[in-house]
């Protein structure tokens, strides 16, 4: 009876060694894309991203001029510039800090750029930004998903830069009222 018992705690324990490696198995399949053959963690770089296809909008130099003194802007367009070069640390640190930050720019829109097209851009933004702080904080997420929330980042940033050129150039069109 004692050997029945032996063996039954000999069979329990090794089931339970065989599902943790398992376990540990499956956790390395989902992460693949991040880690390389020698187990060290690939990064995303600027080549990566720059290859990403995506329509890029620049700023004209009327909306240039509107958006210059909107400081928060202005480290957006900072932050973007140094995520398109493949470093994601100020999307992925503090999720108070994004918030602050996103609050901050809203607050700070310079009234004549107030316009519902542009603040619904600027939703749209908020949005994809915590999307992709969430996913850099996953342990176990692969590279493509990663790359796919960076590009979401950028559509929106563009649509919003796109938004601002249409509401700076539509408000310079001097267009003669018929009387």
């Amino acid at each position: 009876m004692l050997k029945v018992k032996l063996v039954f705690q000999y069979i329990i324990c090794l089931s339970v060694l065989v599902l943790q490696l398992q376990c540990t198995n499956t956790k390395d399949v989902n992460s693949e894309d991040l880690i390389d053959n020698n187990g060290k963690l690939q990064k995303i770089t600027g080549k990566d991203i720059s290859q990403i296809k995506y329509t890029e909008y620049v700023l004209s130099n009327p909306a240039e001029e509107r958006t210059k003194d909107w400081q928060k802007f202005q480290n957006l367009l900072d932050q973007i510039e140094i995520l398109k070069k493949g470093e994601v640390t100020f999307f992925k640190d503090d999720k108070a800090i994004l918030q602050s930050f996103i609050t901050d720019l809203k607050n700070e829109i310079p009234e004549s750029l107030k316009a519902t097209s542009i603040m619904v851009r600027l939703t749209v933004l908020e949005t994809t930004l915590f999307k992709l702080d969430e996913i850099l904080n996953f342990q176990s997420v692969t590279k493509q998903t990663i790359l796919e929330n960076i590009k979401d980042v950028l559509m929106a940033y563009n649509n919003l830069i796109l938004q601002i050129n249409k509401k700076v150039e539509k408000e310079s069109q001097k267009i003669a009222k018929p009387q």
